[in-house]
């Protein structure tokens, strides 16, 4: 097995967008089925396309550790058929300058070699999470649901992390401790990409948000029973 991904570029967004909403989930099926695949995970980009260094057509590309060309000889009349590919490239990371033997090895290059692993065996899980996503809603959810009567906790797509969290054996204040990170992870990667005062204006907006939210909180208290829940 050797560490490979595939560069998918599309005529449109929208085209990426179907690619990766009906393509991924059945190929992520034969993926995972046959005996030249041995784990894997996908990036999609267009949602980044309306920044400066976002990209200027729909791309996508498929992570790797298997056997490329079966991947090929298994998807290439899949990928001829979707109107609206403009191209796709194999990249062996075995031929890169680096000569990495597996997508392992890259990962613990890049990421260090505790952080390397556990990304290599958590974005598979991210991957498994997203496809079967897609397979369940026919259209995305809202970042954030619209309170109402029929949907008293504003649940959309952030309550997933909440969920996982709980189901892994995550309490309360790990999730805040959660969140926070991922806050000033998206930040610096913000500025990395858009420049310093991009994340801080983000920076500024959040710190805006927490203050002000403080007078809603102590409403919240005011109108709801506090510290007596048996159970979270």
């Amino acid at each position: 097995m050797a560490g490979a991904d595939i560069e998918f570029r599309f005529e449109s967004l929208e085209d990426e967008e179907l690619f990766v909403r009906e393509y991924l989930p059945d190929a992520w099926n034969r993926f995972e089925a046959s005996e030249f695949w041995e784990r894997g995970w996908f990036w999609a980009y267009r949602q980044f396309a309306e920044y400066d260094s976002g990209p200027d057509c729909g791309l996508a590309r498929i992570v790797f550790e298997g056997d490329p060309d079966a991947v090929v000889e298994s998807e290439e009349s899949y990928w001829n058929r979707f109107d609206g590919l403009e191209s796709w490239r194999l990249r062996r990371y075995e031929e890169t300058e680096e000569g990495y033997s597996s997508l392992l090895e890259q990962q613990k290059d890049v990421k260090g070699e505790v952080g390397g692993e556990w990304e290599y065996r958590l974005k598979p899980l991210a991957a498994q999470f997203a496809v079967s996503y897609f397979r369940e809603f026919d259209d995305p959810l809202p970042i954030i649901g619209e309170a109402s009567d029929d949907n008293l906790a504003g649940v959309g797509f952030w309550a997933m992390y909440h969920y996982a969290m709980i189901q892994c054996g995550f309490d309360w204040y790990d999730e805040t401790e959660a969140c926070l990170k991922g806050m000033q992870n998206r930040l610096e990667s913000l500025a990395s990409y858009e420049g310093a005062d991009a994340a801080r204006e983000e920076y500024d907006r959040l710190l805006a948000e927490w203050e002000t939210y403080r007078e809603e909180l102590e409403t919240w208290f005011d109108e709801h029973p506090t510290g007596e829940a048996s159970e979270p």
